[in-house]
């Protein structure tokens, strides 16, 4: 027994001599440029608050997400961009969606260099983002207009999160977005108490309304939680970081899976509700609704199509399907990082031109 308890001890502080050790050689490595790779695999590993803060002191950095997609800035843009168009150019597709959205409407820009497109967007942005900015967008959309729902079958699960930092744990891009909740016929629309990336700075300084922020995930973000936010005090351990990243990222999966079993959150029916409203709103307006059901390749996602096209067809909507064109199930139609192919993207914006004309 006392041999195992030294053993034991002994193995406890050589984890912590390795520990410092790395800790000292890491900023070391970084101030010289070698081990980038390593670095990154460690800094993976920090608290959501901790990347948050390395991200804000440090704008330049590779990947930098802190000022990305924040509501208010993309409405500001966006209402400016209205101000200053030509109407004697024809109608302007406006699309709300994410980078699958973006690429697709490239190629189209591509085929038809005459498309008027604005673009409004987020990284991986979840069906509550896209159709948040839809609603809030309305004065800036007019008769004779093309409004896009971009929808991505793996960004799902995060209609019951309120921002990418609480999903995305290795990439926790700050920017917000409301939660959508059944209400009677309708939606309940519940906005994040912060908008914009201002705001977000201002809490690192006040602690009150930073309290009362994380207050509003803990109430109605189902994926925020201590094991991405909390014990920042941590970071400063590469050991801790390592264990921090393998417990966050599969509680984070758990916590998908069972939004996609319907245990927590009732998708299906808010998506429903949300695809039917974008149709009777844009139509209201004289604008023509086109829904982009993009199914990635993941076969546990949601089938959009399946869940969608009753609704679709009942609101006689139009809508791009790429599940009708493409197996998500063929490994060659993706590139690497998840997006579709540039030939595949090319044939689903030849279908969006031919649903537009």
């Amino acid at each position: 027994m006392h041999k195992s308890v030294s053993v034991i001890g002994l193995t406890i502080v050589w984890i912590l001599v390795l520990d410092v050790l790395v800790a000292g050689v890491l900023p070391l490595a970084e101030r010289t440029g070698k081990a980038g790779s390593l670095i990154q695999y460690f800094e993976y590993g920090r608290s959501v608050p901790g990347k948050l803060d390395v991200w804000e002191d440090n704008p330049g950095v590779p990947g930098n997400l802190y000022d990305v997609a924040w509501t208010d800035e993309l409405l500001e843009r966006s209402a400016e961009r209205f101000a200053g168009e030509d109407t004697a150019n024809g109608p302007v597709v406006r699309s709300y969606g994410m980078s699958f959205v973006n690429r697709i409407m490239r190629q189209a820009e591509k085929i038809d260099p005459e498309l008027n497109w604005d673009s409004h967007s987020g990284p991986g942005a979840p069906p509550n983002f896209t159709y948040a900015v839809f609603e809030s967008d309305q004065p800036n959309r007019r008769q004779g207009d093309v409004a896009v729902l971009g929808i991505l079958s793996s960004a799902v699960p995060s209609m019951a999160a309120m921002s990418n930092s609480t999903w995305a744990f290795e990439q926790p891009a700050p920017y917000t977005y409301p939660i959508f909740r059944l209400q009677g016929e309708g939606l309940q629309r519940i906005d994040p108490l912060v908008t914009n990336a201002e705001q977000f700075r201002q809490l690192r300084a006040d602690p009150a309304a930073r309290r009362e922020w994380y207050a509003q995930l803990r109430e109605q973000d189902f994926f925020y939680g201590p094991q991405a936010f909390g014990m920042s005090w941590l970071d400063v351990s590469p050991f801790a970081r390592l264990v921090r990243r393998s417990v966050a990222t599969t509680t984070l999966q758990q916590a998908k899976n069972k939004v996609i079993e319907k245990e927590t959150y009732p998708y299906n029916d808010v998506l429903i509700r949300m695809v039917r409203e974008f149709s009777r709103t844009a139509k209201a307006d004289g604008q023509r609704p086109v829904v982009f059901l993009i199914q990635s390749r993941n076969p546990r996602d949601v089938d959009l199509l399946t869940l969608l096209k009753p609704t679709l067809d009942a609101e006689e909507a139009d809508y791009l399907a790429t599940a009708e064109f493409v197996d998500p199930s063929d490994p060659a139609a993706f590139l690497p990082d998840g997006h579709y192919k540039a030939e595949r993207d090319q044939q689903f914006a030849e279908q969006f031109l031919a649903i537009i004309n």
